[in-house]
């Protein structure tokens, strides 16, 4: 990390641009989709542009070492003290997110469906192989 770095508890502000950081097994895409979605009007009106998100893979992934989400965003304003708005932004992003949280039912049955769904591909992956 260098000097011009600001290390966060879950990102880093380097230059221009924020990298927010989370577990997949902590957090999943569409709720840090949803939080982000929750608070585009603020990050334009604060000049950050959302520039993307995706999954990182380990190259030796176990149950100790999950894959991480991450969300990328860059300020497109002319301040120079951009590290002040990308903070703000990080922590508007982590509010969105506990603002568009699903109550824990649906939660907890969404999860449930998702299971399902997962193990129906792997079942239909073995018959294709012949498992």
């Amino acid at each position: 990390m260098s000097a011009s770095e600001i290390k966060l508890p879950y990102g880093v502000i380097s230059k221009k641009k924020l990298i927010m950081s989370f577990s997949a097994f902590d957090i999943d895409l569409p709720v840090i989709a949803a939080g982000i979605r929750e608070r585009m009007d603020v990050l334009r009106e604060l000049e950050v542009a959302f520039a993307g998100f995706g999954t990182d893979i380990p190259q030796e992934m176990t149950e100790q070492t999950p894959a991480q989400v991450k969300a990328f965003f860059e300020y497109m304003g002319k301040e120079s003290n951009s590290s002040v708005v990308l903070k703000r932004v990080y922590h508007l992003i982590w509010d969105g997110m506990i603002q568009e949280f699903p109550d824990l039912d649906e939660w907890a049955a969404a999860k449930a469906d998702l299971s399902s769904l997962t193990i129906a591909q792997a079942d239909v992956v073995r018959a294709r192989r012949g498992d």
